[in-house]
């Protein structure tokens, strides 16, 4: 992947080509109703172990925010895995991924339980002491102790000491109180395929950087 005029991988302009981009989609097939992106791997094609890999996914997981129909399906538990590229295996994970998206978009499939990558909504403080985070998803989550190395605050490592699920609600209990300002999960630097955070449904949570951490609950 080249590094972009900043080195930076691409993050910085990910966002404006690809808006540019799908305004020449519309173009030439004026009928599109959805899109469907795949969140890419961490240091997907080499690119060198920096946190630039990790504001790319950033980019890739808030897309949908700018579009009324845009889908983003997590590939990180994809196996047998490929990094950049996919044995034919692989990529037969990834249509069976998104399929049941395109069915309920396109021919108003109803499923009974969750069929998106369990993304992100909020992170806040459950108290004044600030010894615990609430990251709260869309939909179920699962959880395991493993897990509390791959989150980090103000893009430091070793502050979650614990971590609880709650419906759709992860608990992350830190070891001290803290201060920090941002809550970002998993880092391409480091990182294991077999310690991946999953929704309920046992599909791979979409990667976050970055992401603000209210002071408290938000009011609904």
């Amino acid at each position: 992947m080249p590094q972009g005029a900043t080195g930076g991988y691409g993050w910085e302009t990910y966002q404006e080509y690809f808006v540019e981009m799908t305004a020449a989609w519309k173009q030439d097939y004026p009928n599109i109703q959805h899109y469907y992106i795949f969140q890419i791997w961490p240091n997907s094609c080499a690119m060198g172990g920096t946190w630039h890999s990790d504001k790319l996914r950033e980019v890739q997981r808030t897309l949908p925010r700018l579009y009324a129909h845009m889908s983003v399906m997590s590939i990180l538990g994809i196996r047998p895995p490929g990094y950049a590229h996919y044995p034919p295996e692989g990529y037969a994970v990834m249509a069976g991924l998104i399929a049941p998206l395109v069915e309920r978009d396109n021919y108003g499939k109803v499923f009974d339980n969750a069929i998106t990558a369990p993304d992100v909504q909020k992170a806040y403080y459950t108290s004044d002491r600030h010894d615990e985070i609430a990251l709260e998803f869309g939909q179920p989550m699962a959880w395991s102790d493993a897990l509390t190395g791959q989150f980090y605050l103000d893009g430091k490592e070793g502050k979650v000491a614990s971590g609880t699920v709650s419906g759709n609600v992860v608990k992350l209990k830190l070891a001290t109180a803290e201060r920090a300002e941002t809550v970002t999960y998993l880092v391409d630097r480091k990182w294991d395929i077999k310690n991946l955070l999953y929704g309920e449904n046992g599909i791979a949570a979409l990667t976050f950087c970055d992401v603000p951490i209210l002071p408290g609950k938000p009011s609904p």
